[in-house]
């Protein structure tokens, strides 16, 4: 019987990147043998157990956000919360 720690007890995450973006980063990253698994995870765990420096950067982007420098959502991202909403609105007129 398989214990506990046998189980990979991860969770995936679907983002949406530029396609230059992703281009260039996964260039950079094959560079250096990396994978976007990698380079994410240790980003997350550098944020989650308090380095200053990602800690930081994450205060600059929203300071970056409010100030309407980084755009909020795709267009892809408000069709689909219009599309929720739509569904939403039609179920309550049933």
């Amino acid at each position: 019987m398989a214990k506990l720690e046998d189980f990979d007890r991860r969770k995936s995450i679907h983002i949406k990147l530029f396609a230059d973006t992703h281009a260039q980063f996964r260039v950079e990253l094959v560079k250096r043998k990396l994978s976007m698994q990698e380079v994410l995870e240790d980003y997350a765990q550098s944020i989650v157990t308090g380095n200053g420096h990602m800690l930081r950067r994450l205060d600059r982007l929203v300071e970056r956000k409010r100030s309407n420098e980084v755009k909020r959502l795709s267009s892809a991202d408000a069709n689909s919360l219009f599309d929720i909403i739509e569904d939403n609105f039609e179920m309550d007129d049933e």
